[in-house]
């Protein structure tokens, strides 16, 4: 298998807790680790080769020109990192034909060989998605299905066939009133329904937030979405903990929690935790009502 993983130095130790999670339980499976970065770190550089000796893999790095994504949709919670999947099938090798991107807020906590192996010949990816009414009017599509971009089997032929990600790409510069989930806002409007919909245990979405998870027993991807991360230190999720595991068998094992940098964080988190509060006390409330 080869997998690709596109990230910024924010991300690089939660990156480590993804690819730590995939190769752990894909030991001896993933041929090929392909990466697209904007800047590569004497300390990235280091922790991507012990990685590739401990596991066996070839990590092949792709640096990329930040400045082909000014102007396009951020804030505080995704940086212009969240396009850098738009040039995989331009970035990565021709005689590639398909790869499994993976977001690096997600963990992966068993065999996903039988997602890579699944024929996408006709179809552009293979993602998990659902009937979405509201987003079908804000983007206005002609399908009723709307995906998840954070894990998607990627047909790279249908791709540059297709130009999918540079299509992507412009309809993000040219209707930027349109985007609220940048990539993912973009590929949907361009690919419009034309994809293979996977099973949920293949993107697990754990909403920490709203205090939303999809996470069962045949989970094997489990994704945190949101702003709410299980590496802040405000996160009482109890799926964090797998993110924690993971870590401390990472190159990042030293990591520790992070707190509120800015007011906007603060306030968040103030938020989340009178919510966490509320709902705890009605918990408490409503088995003391039925005790």
């Amino acid at each position: 298998m080869e997998i690709l993983f596109c990230f910024d130095e924010r991300y690089e130790q939660h990156f480590g807790v993804s690819v730590t999670s995939l190769l752990i339980n894909n030991f001896g499976e993933v041929s090929k680790i392909h990466i697209i970065i904007d800047k590569l770190s004497d300390n990235l550089k280091q922790k991507l080769d012990e990685i590739s000796q401990n596991y066996k893999v070839e990590v092949c790095i792709y640096k990329i020109n930040i400045e082909e994504f000014y102007g396009l949709k951020v804030t505080a919670h995704a940086s212009a990192a969240n396009y850098f999947r738009l040039l995989a099938a331009d970035v990565l090798p021709n005689t590639l034909n398909k790869i499994l991107y993976l977001d690096s807020d997600l963990v992966v906590n068993s065999s996903v060989d039988e997602l890579f192996n699944l024929d996408i010949t006709n179809y552009p990816v293979a993602a998990c998605g659902g009937k979405a009414i509201t987003t079908k009017q804000r983007l206005q599509l002609q399908g009723n299905y709307y995906f998840n971009s954070g894990v998607m089997l990627i047909n790279l032929d249908y791709w540059r066939r297709e130009e999918i990600g540079l299509k992507a790409i412009e309809f993000i510069r040219n209707y930027p009133e349109m985007i609220k989930y940048w990539d993912q806002d973009a590929l949907n409007k361009i690919i419009d329904g034309n994809y293979i919909n996977l099973d949920s245990r293949w993107n697990s979405l754990v909403d920490a937030y709203s205090n939303q998870s999809q996470v069962n027993q045949e989970s094997v991807i489990i994704h945190f979405v949101g702003s709410l991360k299980p590496w802040q230190v405000w996160c009482m999720d109890t799926q964090k903990e797998l993110y924690w595991t993971y870590l401390k068998k990472s190159m990042w094992a030293s990591s520790t929690p992070t707190f509120p940098k800015n007011s906007k964080q603060i306030l968040s988190a103030i938020r989340y935790l009178t919510l966490f509060v509320i709902r705890s006390f009605n918990s408490s409330f409503r088995k003391l009502k039925h005790s």
